[in-house]
């Protein structure tokens, strides 16, 4: 057997380095890219909790909505919104009906909520129940919400408020919840009945 010179072991020792070299640049980018998709995944699972908290929050701007519009067809002698909201700049009559729902991904309304202040046709919750007695709280958290109530295409209801001689008209309360630092916000939308008299 021919002994080994000191170049080829110099040569051995070389190219052995080079791979070594090689599979820790290779390690190193495979756990470059497993922590940049554990700071995604856990980025979006906080984007998908904070998101979850809007709605919670949407539910309680809800009520508060509710209140408020309680409060405005009381004050303005027990009449539907038509009547005793005209003048407030959360309740919006649109044109066309069926209208399509603001904040949705495409289509008439898919830019509604960036703009309706603006265009008188949205209004902040604390600006809407400013007026009920006694104010809520806020929102937790800085969260600011922007609401709009509109009538449903339903038709009036002598029936739905049971047997006490007032009638049900139907509006849409449409709320849209953001975080503070606005990167998450929600979109809710619910069916409410107002029983006011029969006239």
């Amino acid at each position: 057997m021919g002994a080994l010179t000191p170049g080829a072991s110099r040569r051995a020792r070389g190219f052995t380095l080079l791979i070594v070299l090689v599979a820790l640049t290779m390690l190193l980018f495979g756990a470059l890219i497993v922590m940049r998709g554990m700071f995604l995944q856990v980025t979006t699972l906080g984007n998908i909790a904070q998101r979850q908290r809007d709605v919670q929050f949407g539910d309680l701007a809800l009520r508060q909505a509710e209140e408020a519009v309680i409060q405005t067809a009381q004050s303005g002698g027990n009449i539907p919104l038509e009547l005793s909201a005209s003048s407030k700049s959360w309740f919006y009559i649109p044109s066309a009906t069926p209208w399509a729902p603001p904040g949705a991904s495409s289509g008439a309304n898919a830019g509604f909520w960036s703009s309706c202040q603006g265009a008188g046709q949205c209004d902040t919750l604390s600006d809407m129940v400013s007026a009920v007695s006694p104010a809520p709280a806020a929102l937790p958290g800085g969260t600011q919400a922007l609401v709009v109530v509109v009538p449903t295409n339903l038709p009036t209801d002598a029936y739905s408020c049971g047997n006490t001689g007032f009638t049900a008209t139907y509006y849409d309360i449409f709320l849209h919840i953001t975080e503070s630092s606005g990167v998450t916000s929600a979109n809710t939308e619910t069916v409410f009945k107002l029983c006011t008299p029969s006239s």
